[in-house]
């Protein structure tokens, strides 16, 4: 199988990029400022005999850092074909979950046994407003027959946008599911740590979050924050500080799960990037300081199943601002402790997975999702 490759529209023609992969499965990582460049993509893979599945993403990620512009072609098992599937937005979680379920049916009934437990790779429209109650149903009707994982694409700006795409469609509100042999492990690590007392969601719908603890959210929010770290915010700065001092969901089991706050209403509600259950124990996070530590860690969990050909990482877009340009020293310190050969991957805008293996599927703002290629 061909290696994947990074293409620049501005240094080579698509067509003569996209040849070497004839016939094959391609998926494609696309920034968001190379959106134009998707028709003529489907017109060359279509004339070509390649099956593509792409997707759009704010950047993406080489071993050299973040591009603006660009496409990562990654040539994959023609008998790991994904399935595109649109959404219906005023559906419920269960219904949506179960159409989704029932077009995976086919392929799971024809997985061999042999291959292990696939895990289901799921790459969303980072607009959809109710993820992490997809993720449950999809959980209700699977359970343990996959492992999970998986990645938001869209804009970094939250502005609605078609950014998955096949050979003929370019949707928004949409699914890209993919079926992975267990050789593929993804891994997912986060680092946020405690900092204040526990609060409640006394009233939150979706991803807004109306009222802690009986107080308008943002005037609670900004009490926390100048109680913590002398800061005051105001509105408009809202979203420069929120990456730095996101929201935590308290589990029962003492997980913790990150949600970045990136709006605020004129009402006062926080606008956060995934959903916040009513009534749900919150509490205010402090972001990783160091850009390393919690990169080796990956690294040594990943060294486990041995070294990997390649790497297939995403990086929290809101992590990427935390850092700033401390994030490249992240993705360097987790590429060259894994003995992996190639980096590829995006900045993504929400992501998928376990903070231990075989625990029930989570949706994750803030974190790395790493994958070990070149084993699928």
């Amino acid at each position: 199988m061909m290696q994947p490759a990074f293409h620049s529209f501005d240094t080579q023609p698509l067509a003569e990029a996209l040849r070497p992969y004839r016939g094959q499965r391609l998926d494609v990582l696309l920034t968001e400022q190379d959106a134009e460049h998707v028709a003529d993509l489907q017109q060359q893979c279509s004339h070509l005999e390649i099956q593509l599945s792409g997707a759009l993403f704010p950047r993406l990620i080489s071993r050299h850092g973040f591009h603006e512009r660009g496409a990562w072609l990654l040539p994959r098992p023609a008998s790991h074909a994904p399935l595109l599937i649109p959404l219906d937005p005023v559906a419920s979680a269960d219904e949506q979950a179960r159409r989704l379920c029932d077009a995976l049916a086919p392929q799971l009934a024809q997985w061999p046994p042999a291959e292990g437990i696939p895990t289901l790779f799921l790459t969303f429209d980072a607009m959809i407003p109710n993820i992490a109650s997809l993720l449950e149903g999809i959980y209700l009707h699977l359970a343990d027959r996959v492992h999970y994982a998986g990645v938001n694409a869209g804009s970094g700006q939250f502005r609605p946008m078609p950014c998955l795409f096949d050979n003929h469609r370019l949707l928004e509100q949409a699914v890209c599911c993919t079926l992975l042999p267990h050789r593929s492990y993804p891994l997912l690590e986060h680092g946020y740590q405690l900092t204040a007392q526990p609060m409640l969601a006394t009233s939150s719908e979706g991803n807004k979050i109306s009222f802690i603890d009986w107080q308008p959210a943002f005037s609670r929010y900004q009490a926390l924050v100048q109680q913590q770290f002398q800061q005051r915010l105001t509105p408009e700065q809202f979203y420069q500080y929120g990456v730095h001092l996101p929201l935590g969901l308290l589990r029962a089991n003492g997980d913790v799960i990150v949600r970045i706050p990136v709006a605020v209403t004129d009402e006062g509600a926080l606008l956060c990037v995934g959903e916040v259950p009513d009534h749900s124990i919150l509490t205010l996070l402090k972001a990783p300081h160091s850009p390393t530590t919690h990169a080796i860690e990956l690294a040594e969990k990943l060294s486990r199943h041995g070294a990997p050909e390649r790497l297939e990482i995403y990086y929290c877009a809101g992590r990427q601002q935390h850092f700033g340009e401390q994030s490249t020293l992240e993705l360097e310190t987790l590429f060259s402790h894994s003995g992996a050969h190639q980096l590829v991957g995006a900045l993504s805008l929400g992501e998928i997975g376990n903070l231990r293996p075989g625990d029930y599927p989570l949706f994750h703002n803030g974190a790395i999702l790493c994958n070990g290629e070149g084993l699928r």
